[in-house]
């Protein structure tokens, strides 16, 4: 279904405009963005279950996902592959006037400047302090493990993928703030995002050195504009038309409190109809007791027997 045509069914059922009548384009334009807040929100709390996707991960201390958006490097800092490839590489004036920096990935200690010879840039070693943050976030940055994924809206679990007969065994999340405060042999994880779809996660290092596959969980983006058919389940098309309507019903009253109310109980039960069978079909991933040997207090307190 167009998302045109949503907007079309929303206003004529909260009477804000007849079906057969054109809407008023700065009010298309207010419902476009009532709607995208709405599909915002419901893939935040996950009751687009469409939206979900799985990814297989190496274990690695730092993973950087990013989509349209890479701000982990840092502007005017570089890192190339080989000599050979940063040698053809030409810094700019602007880069000069910048003071851009560059690294090998097989000698990241070793930072390059732009250095001007008889009118030509090119890069030559230069020494920084090795405690400098923009050192620092240089290294961060190749010693982490790159995806590029477009889309990600949420990350939601990451687990260890036993592989079968053993499945996943879902890992604790820890804020980011609090990650450095666990031992570094705690099955946990934790992420914090940079920009619009990048994420950094990170992990243990013993769980690293036991080379073991990760499973990511996460929500993809819903993108579109007035014209987009969105092709998704009836149920859902359904569901956005149903808050959509509240919504206006709300900010443009055309109707009587009792049919508000009606419309909000709607679409509570409707909501309720998209969790739980969610709910049902959830996989358990681990217990809750510490004596459990496949919980995560049962794994960092050596009662499980491997992975």
């Amino acid at each position: 279904m167009e998302v045109r045509s949503i907007i079309t069914e929303a206003l004529s059922r909260a009477n804000v405009v007849p079906r057969r009548q054109p809407a008023p384009g700065d009010l298309v334009q207010s419902s476009f963005n009532l709607l995208k807040g709405i599909v915002s929100k419901y893939n935040n709390d996950n009751f687009l279950s469409f939206t979900q996707q799985k990814l297989d991960l190496p274990a690695r201390k730092v993973i950087h996902i990013y989509g349209q958006h890479d701000t982990m490097l840092g502007e005017y800092n570089y890192v190339f592959n080989d000599m050979a490839e940063m040698t053809r590489y030409v810094p700019s004036v602007e880069e000069k006037q910048n003071d851009a920096w560059a690294v090998i990935k097989t000698n990241p200690q070793q930072v390059y400047g732009v250095v001007e010879t008889m009118g030509a840039y090119h890069w030559e070693p230069i020494e920084v302090d090795g405690f400098d943050p923009r050192y620092q976030q240089i290294l961060n940055y190749v010693n982490a493990y790159h995806v590029h994924l477009d889309g990600v809206s949420k990350l939601n679990t990451l687990a260890i993928n036993r592989g079968q007969p053993c499945g996943m065994l879902e890992m604790h999340f820890e804020p980011y703030a609090d990650f450095d405060s666990y031992c570094n042999t705690d099955l946990i994880w934790t992420f914090n995002d940079l920009s619009q779809g990048e994420w950094i996660i990170e992990v243990k290092p013993y769980l690293v050195a036991q080379n073991v596959k990760l499973r990511l969980d996460y929500n993809r983006a819903i993108e579109f504009d007035l014209d987009t058919d969105l092709r998704i389940p009836d149920a859902y098309t359904e569901l956005l038309t149903v808050a959509l309507t509240y919504k206006l019903a709300v900010a443009y009253p055309r109707m009587d409190d009792a049919q508000v109310a009606r419309l909000a109980t709607e679409l509570e039960g409707m909501l309720n109809n998209v969790k739980t069978p969610k709910a049902d079909a959830k996989q358990v991933l681990r217990g809750d007791g510490y004596d459990d040997r496949s919980s995560y207090w049962g794994v960092v307190g050596g009662r499980m027997w491997g992975f």
